[in-house]
């Protein structure tokens, strides 16, 4: 029965051949047409792929310690390129970056949403995804294959100045904390030392061997009590000046540290490939419009000739009864 039918199906479709043929070749040469470039203009791909350094590889301890660490960034870092790239901060620095309202042909006067519509067409040439090896994937495609080419790179460096950023906001504010607690530390060192300046210039506590005779005098007059209070509250008022300068001496250095890391533009993304100029295109694929055309040319014509067909029967159905 299945055979039946489809011997019967292709005999219809002999049956109505010339129209058949009519019908896919205007598709064909209609598509033909339609696809020539200087009607549809090819569109060229420019990919750009990397992958997020490690952030702590620029902190103080990375930096200055022998400890290993990983060079690349787990899923959280992707998973922030990611945001920074899906960004419209982003978007809209390309969109004035590289004059998108002119280049895509919109006119921000006679547009209702203009940055809408700019967004939108950006977004339907924009990609950015994380591919199976972990790696972030940046394309874009343009008429222009040059123009295509720098967006990507541009797109990329504008990633990783943001993610720097981001970074940096977090140590400067514990800078912050380094230089606030050096401020104490400093403050603390230089109270010390006035409390110990004038307690050895009451009571004439001095280690040199000219004032020796002074000092026993002192110890043995009516103020020994005294003097000995004062000699050891210096001597304990000492090794907490000595403490105090040790702790500062490590906030200086921590501080310096990251300081530096903040100073110095480290990179945040290990570029494993830049985007360049596209010398294929990569739509539209002509072949693949023109045998697609064909094909739904020839499935319309096919259900029409059924149809047809069967109106025909069920008429002489109709006429016969």
């Amino acid at each position: 029965m299945e055979q039946f039918n489809l011997i019967s199906f292709f005999k219809l479709i002999w049956k109505w051949r010339k129209p058949v043929l009519i019908v896919c070749g205007v598709g064909i040469i209609g598509s033909i047409v339609i696809t020539d470039p200087h009607i549809m203009p090819p569109y060229y791909q420019s990919g750009s792929i990397f992958y997020p350094l490690n952030p702590n590889m620029t902190s103080s301890g990375a930096l200055f310690s022998s400890s290993e660490s990983y060079l690349f960034g787990g899923n959280a870092d992707v998973d922030r390129i990611l945001s920074i790239a899906s960004s419209a901060p982003l978007k809209l620095y390309i969109v004035n970056k590289f004059k998108l309202f002119q280049h895509y042909k919109i006119d921000s006067a006679s547009q209702q949403y203009p940055i809408y519509t700019v967004l939108k067409e950006l977004d339907n040439n924009y990609t950015f995804e994380k591919n199976d090896k972990g790696a972030v994937v940046i394309t874009v495609q343009d008429h222009d294959r040059f123009l295509a080419a720098q967006m990507v790179n541009e797109i990329v460096n504008k990633i990783d100045q943001t993610n720097r950023d981001l970074l940096n906001d977090n140590k400067k504010k514990i800078l912050e904390i380094y230089k606030n607690k050096m401020k104490d530390k400093e403050e603390e060192v230089k109270r010390l030392t006035d409390t110990i300046f004038i307690l050895k210039q009451e009571f004439n506590l001095y280690t040199d061997i000219s004032d020796l005779p002074s000092q026993v005098r002192s110890s043995q007059g009516s103020n020994g009590a005294a003097y000995d209070a004062a000699s050891e509250k210096v001597k304990v008022l000492e090794e907490k000046k000595k403490g105090a300068i040790r702790e500062l001496n490590n906030n200086i250095v921590q501080y310096e540290q990251y300081k530096a890391s903040i100073d110095t533009d480290v990179p945040t993304l290990f570029i494993l490939e830049k985007a360049f100029p596209a010398e294929k295109k990569s739509k539209p694929v002509r072949w693949l419009i023109v045998l697609g055309t064909a094909l739904v040319s020839f499935v319309i014509c096919a259900l029409a000739i059924l149809l047809i067909e069967r109106f025909k029967s069920i008429k002489a159905a109709f006429k016969n009864a």
